[in-house]
């Protein structure tokens, strides 16, 4: 299986998807520290959240201390630095929790491509993908920023990461019994 087109794709993509994750990483730490620097350069980018897709249950609360238009009131520039601060650190962890998940999916194709499909490794991958989504699920799931004359929160559940946690659980789980019902068939021979 080494010379398969669609594995050798499916291990680029995953490639190329690592190697986007990481320059977002670095593109979002340089906005970052731009913003630690020069805040009014973003005084005109406003913050909003959508809460109208279908994938997930939300409640979000918006409270305003003064009268103004919202739209003046939530902007970067009003952004309160611990707010700024939580806001980053859980887009880092998010794009290393997705960078780890593209990593451990590239490890299963690999192993595949080496026809080596129903090992324990593949089993273990598996479990960590899981658990991989489910923390960036959790780090997702809760909103909260605060801004010089008011502030939202909101919690979000979203249901595609809930059924890719059961699907990447549900995998490791196929796999094992593949892993067990190779390992008998290796004993039998």
């Amino acid at each position: 299986m080494t010379k398969n087109r669609l594995l050798n794709v499916a291990i680029t993509l995953c490639r190329i998807t690592k190697m986007i994750f990481v320059l977002l990483f670095i593109g979002f730490t340089v906005i970052f520290i731009h913003l630690q620097i020069d805040r009014s350069f973003y005084s005109s980018q406003k913050i909003s959240i959508n809460t109208d897709s279908k994938n997930y249950i939300s409640t979000t609360k918006w409270k305003a201390n003064t009268n103004e238009d919202y739209n003046k009131i939530f902007t970067v520039d009003k952004l309160k630095t611990g707010s700024l601060y939580v806001m980053y650190l859980k887009l880092a962890l998010g794009l290393i929790l997705l960078f780890l998940c593209i990593r451990e999916f590239q490890k299963v194709i690999e192993s595949v491509k080496g026809i080596k499909t129903f090992g324990e490794n593949n089993v273990l991958s598996f479990r960590r993908i899981g658990r991989f989504i489910l923390a960036y699920a959790i780090l997702t799931s809760y909103n909260s920023m605060s801004f010089e004359n008011g502030g939202f929160t909101g919690v979000y559940i979203s249901f595609t990461s809930l059924f890719l946690v059961l699907f990447a659980f549900i995998m490791a789980e196929i796999f094992k019994e593949g892993f067990l019902i190779k390992q008998e068939n290796d004993l039998t021979i």
